[in-house]
């Protein structure tokens, strides 16, 4: 092609450049890529690598522009280019399992999953395979649009947003910004290639606005949230155990009284249901490769278990590590997950044997090795919201422990001492654990576990957060009864050598007090299922058993104690000697607040949330000003209030009105023309007439008293009247 070819093909005329139409397109456009940019971004500032994000967006961005003369066939190939060889060199970084297993067939069912709702947070290396994906789109969209082809723009980036909403991870916000902006770039497009004036550019900002107040007020989707309201900072819950791929956590919390299961087995168990490896700052995310890490085999006793299902279930809860199960066709993981297994309803059941970790304090706190590297990959994930202050915590804890199992020790025992427990925490606008660990707030077991687990990795000591049921109330000397009260969050941690050891830092007093009066409000109120197998009678008390079998798990109707597998490790100090019980965390205040006052300060709505509500009152004051709607009413007001004063004021305001009325009813009055000129060419009435002498003998005689005033405000008020009623009155 040659030069003028190409400058022919990228120019516009000349009559269009730089026209408003073309910048709001341009605008809109850049609105729509920021939107599924911002779903990736939101991945790589949990899992890692965000200025490397943000060098790959902006060399795309700036290789369009550089390259924006080429033709279209060419940049297309350039963009599919970009895309297969960044998903190659993501499929270099993933696990070699799932290398070696990559199939046609594997790769459809990823690829099914991901559009039906499986999250991008769940793909092993996440934050790599984000800078795979985001180039291609991110050039294409941009060519197209400093070529001024938006709609085309437009297709690419809606195409790429599509896809995160297909996966869940766009939020109704970011959705809602997108197709917004999407529609805006249409139409400011399609105004600017017929050279439309302003008029027609209010009209389309009135019609997104309208879209806006539309989505806020209908939706398909029920108990759909209005994005335009900032979600409730509190959230309801029946259990903690969720069999999905994310779990939230923080928010006011009412669990389930009524029984869940009934377990048959000898002994007191933690029953596993979910392990998640990946904290986002208000939640946890279990990969794709959680289950699949090769860990060591457990030594401990082995624990036969029997699950009746009581109502439904998502979940087959057992105790750690299961090693069998019968009844029910459900994988067992190389990590010692139950996968792939049926929901369960009532009446359901199925068998277990699972063989306990290691029961031995000694050997576990005297493992100082390191942990295999795919193990720290996956559980040493940090996002990048979380507070140097609790890292630096973390550390003073920890200075003085040799080995994984004293450092956990060391902080769960902190956590207990020092954190208040409630059901009723507030759910924080930040980082959950920055705001539970140097605040002020209270939490139950998710905000326990979670600060554990992230005050671990912070140390390098790989930890992931769990949930499950608690033993539940014992009714038999071989049957407890399990609720949804004793659904739970806690932190298993890696012990080189030995596996996964659980620990609780949730102080077990307040959890049982709570969990306690909850089931007597409920038995008072007669609600069904809450007792079954005996469970109205009372606990079962057992004999005393020998040491090293869970003795240290109370029969109590609301669960075990938080200490660990029997294990009494000695309480840990820090550096300068101090228990570490007696460690106060620097306020989140103090440390990253700018001097808030902890949970009471004012919180302002999340920035999406604003950014609804700018585009709304933009659109607003487009369409009261297309409409001209403010102006008349102000001007119907200014014509009937007349104001308060001397005589001389008064009725010079009250001329005002008559003259405004004059030039609406005649014509305007011209520069330099006197009044009296004017008011004899139009042929003014008497009315009109009377107050222009008033008037006239007002200002330049000095002559005007009440009188006159009072008639002068009379005349103006009937003169306004009459003409409000007049039909098809000049505006």
């Amino acid at each position: 092609m040659s030069t003028a070819g190409v400058r022919d093909a990228v120019s516009v005329p000349d009559s269009l450049q730089g026209s408003p139409q073309h910048l709001a397109a341009g605008v809109c456009v850049a609105i729509v890529v920021a939107s599924y940019l911002a779903v990736l971004y939101d991945v790589v500032t949990v899992v890692g690598g965000r200025w490397l994000f943000l060098a790959v967006v902006a060399a795309a961005v700036t290789l369009a522009g550089v390259l924006r003369a080429l033709p279209g066939k060419y940049a297309v190939g350039l963009s599919a280019a970009l895309l297969t060889s960044g998903l190659a060199a993501y499929l270099l970084t993933v696990p070699p399992a799932y290398f070696d297993a990559m199939t046609p067939m594997r790769f459809v069912m990823d690829t099914v999953a991901l559009l039906t709702g499986y999250s991008v947070l769940r793909i092993p290396e996440a934050g790599t395979w984000a800078v795979a994906v985001a180039p291609a789109p991110t050039f294409l969209a941009a060519y197209f649009a400093f070529r001024r082809q938006y709609a085309r723009a437009t297709g690419i980036a809606a195409v790429a947003l599509g896809f995160f909403v297909l996966t869940g991870d766009s939020t109704t916000t970011t959705t809602l910004v997108g197709v917004l902006a999407a529609a805006g770039a249409i139409g400011f497009g399609t105004l600017a290639d017929h050279a439309a004036g302003t008029r027609q550019a209010q009209v389309l900002a009135v019609v997104l606005a309208a879209m806006i107040v539309g989505s806020a007020t209908v939706t398909a989707v029920p108990g759909g949230a209005s994005p335009l309201v900032p979600a409730s900072s509190t959230t309801t819950a029946g259990s903690l155990v969720s069999a999905g791929g994310y779990v939230g956590v923080g928010g006011s919390l009412r669990l389930e009284p009524r029984v869940q299961f009934v377990a048959n087995t000898d002994r007191a168990s933690y029953y596993r249901a979910g392990v998640y490896d990946r904290y986002t700052g208000d939640g946890w995310v279990q990969t794709g490769d959680v289950g699949s890490l090769e860990n060591p085999p457990p030594t401990g006793e082995y624990v036969d278990q029997r699950i009746t299902a009581k109502r439904t279930l998502d979940v087959l809860p057992s105790a750690s590590v299961p090693q069998r199960i019968r009844g029910v066709d459900a994988d067992i993981s190389e990590g010692g997950l139950l996968e792939n297994g049926p929901t369960l309803y009532a009446g359901d059941s199925y068998e277990v044997r699972s063989r306990l970790p290691v029961n031995d304090r000694a050997r576990l706190a005297d493992e100082t090795g390191r942990a295999p590297e795919r193990i720290r990959d996956t559980y040493l994930q940090l996002p990048d919201s979380t507070s140097e202050r609790v890292v630096d915590l973390a550390g003073s804890l920890t200075s003085d422990a040799d080995s994984n199992f004293e450092k956990a020790r060391a902080v769960e025992q902190w956590l207990e001492a020092n954190k208040e427990y409630s059901l009723d925490a507030p759910k924080p606008d930040g980082d959950l654990v920055n705001e539970f660990v140097l605040g002020d707030i209270p939490g139950y077991c998710t905000y326990y576990a979670s600060a554990m687990a992230v005050m671990l990795r912070s140390q390098d000591v790989p930890a992931r957060y769990v949930t499950g049921y608690t033993p539940g109330q014992r009714v038999s000397e071989d049957e407890w009864v399990v609720r949804g009260l004793d659904s739970h969050a806690w932190v298993e941690v890696y012990i080189p050598d030995q596996g996964w050891v659980r620990f609780d830092p949730t102080p077990s007093n307040d959890r049982s007090a709570a969990e306690q009066e909850r089931i007597s409000e409920a038995r008072e109120e007669g609600l069904e299922g809450v007792d079954t197998a005996g469970s109205e009678n009372g606990t079962w008390t057992a004999p005393r058993t020998q040491p090293g079998e869970f003795d240290d798990l109370p029969d109590v109707e609301a669960g075990p104690d938080s200490d660990e597998n029997v294990i009494d490790a000695p309480r840990q100090t820090a550096s300068n000697g101090s228990d570490v019980a007696n460690i106060t965390a620097p306020r989140l205040d103090q440390a990253d607040s700018g001097g808030s006052e902890g949970t009471s300060r004012p919180s302002i709505p999340p920035l999406q949330t604003l950014a609804i509500w700018a585009v709304l009152l933009v659109g607003a004051t487009v369409g009261l000003r297309y409409t001209g709607l403010p102006g008349r009413v102000y001007r119907a007001l200014w014509l009937r209030w007349l104001p308060s004063g001397s005589a001389a004021e008064e009725v010079e305001a009250a001329f005002e009105r008559v003259e405004y009325v004059m030039e609406k009813r005649y014509r305007e009055r011209n520069a330099g023309e006197t009044v009296r000129e004017f008011v004899r060419d139009v042929r003014a009435n008497d009315r009109e007439q009377r107050v222009a002498d008033i008037r006239e003998r007002a200002r330049y005689a000095g002559r005007v008293d009440d009188e006159d005033a009072a008639e002068a405000k009379r005349l103006a008020r009937s003169l306004a009247a009459e003409y409000s009623r007049l039909p098809g009155r000049r505006r």
